[in-house]
């Protein structure tokens, strides 16, 4: 078999000239044999990020940021970008007596109430209570604005699609009215359905915290324990029986006192956030010691294991249910 020629010195020069990239050079970058995130294992600590939060609140009006927000940005990212390539955790603070002024946009978002009472988002002009622990939705291209009626301040989780969203160049914004109305009806809850599929296809904006709870203690009682979840609930659309969200999986897991996970790993880089307990996980070897509101992140295809010091419950959200609707999401269990 003759041998090509050596590749002439100039040939690679005009190529690139020619904003085009020669395969054969690095096949393994172009399709490498199993994910490696340009992302790392993270961990926020509540009793460190709470403060800087609650200082905002000194120093800026949600009318002058619009939302006040902080991103928990992955330290392997520069810039400006989020948690993990496809998914923004933040953190929003409001203080009692304001509101944040209604927008909308074309990344769906999620709420999970870490503390306060009497806060309420508007979606639509419906208004949606909020109460420690619930998982409130706000979906894609919806007017949705928050307004504090309670004493105390009031600190949630916000999840976004905003990488998935930036990677298909499908972001919108626009602005809204400055005061929020809130003349709708109250939403419909998960709990008010009762996990019945809603007529019409009315879609479910509210998960109390305390009927999801009760979900995992059923599930405590007639189910064995799973060897790396321990017991594991998703959030569901009553009215198809499908994700809660079209663009994230959310789940809400527990963890027994005492228990140790076996590892575990699978493609969805996954935001977990600590609402009961503490323990600690191990990510890729390293160890993540956690406690309540804390807010870790596990990237797509590292192993990890769970461990609760005491009873434990943990909310968390992933890209997972794009990953099943495409035929690519894959998960990998050890002994």
């Amino acid at each position: 078999m003759a041998r090509n020629p050596p590749v002439p010195e100039t040939y690679y020069d005009r190529v690139a000239a020619q904003h085009a990239l020669p395969l054969w050079v690095d096949t393994a970058q172009y399709v490498p044999k199993e994910p490696t995130p340009p992302y790392d294992p993270a961990l926020w600590r509540s009793e460190d990020i709470r403060p800087l939060l609650m200082e905002a609140g000194d120093v800026v009006t949600p009318e002058e940021a619009s939302r006040r927000v902080l991103v928990l940005q992955n330290p392997a990212f520069s810039g400006f970008q989020g948690t993990t390539r496809s998914l923004y955790a933040c953190l929003q603070l409001i203080l009692p007596g304001e509101h944040a002024p209604e927008h909308r946009h074309t990344q769906s978002a999620l709420r999970l109430v870490l503390e306060g009472e009497g806060g309420i988002t508007t979606v639509d002009g419906g208004r949606v209570e909020m109460a420690p622990g619930d998982f409130i939705i706000t979906p894609s291209w919806t007017w949705h604005g928050h307004t504090h009626e309670g004493d105390t301040p009031m600190i949630w989780l916000d999840g976004l699609d905003n990488g998935l969203m930036a990677q298909m160049d499908t972001t919108f914004f626009e602005a809204g009215q400055t005061e929020l109305p809130g003349t709708g009806p109250v939403s419909t809850s998960a709990e008010e359905k009762d996990g019945e599929p809603s007529e019409g296809g009315e879609r479910v904006l509210r998960y109390p915290y305390d009927k999801a709870r009760e979900n995992l203690e059923i599930l405590r009682k007639v189910t064995d324990i799973d060897l790396s979840h321990s017991y594991r609930v998703e959030y569901l659309n009553p009215a198809d029986g499908g994700s809660a969200m079209p663009t994230m999986t959310t789940m809400l897991m527990l963890l027994d006192d005492g228990f140790t996970g076996q590892p575990y790993r699978s493609t969805d880089g996954t935001i977990f956030t600590v609402l009961e307990g503490e323990g600690e996980t191990m990510i890729g070897g390293q160890a993540f010691p956690w406690k309540r509101h804390d807010i870790f992140v596990v990237p797509s295809w590292s192993e990890y294991a769970h461990r609760a010091d005491t009873e434990s419950v943990l909310f968390s959200f992933s890209d997972r249910v794009v990953q099943l609707k495409l035929g690519v999401w894959r998960e990998a269990r050890s002994s």
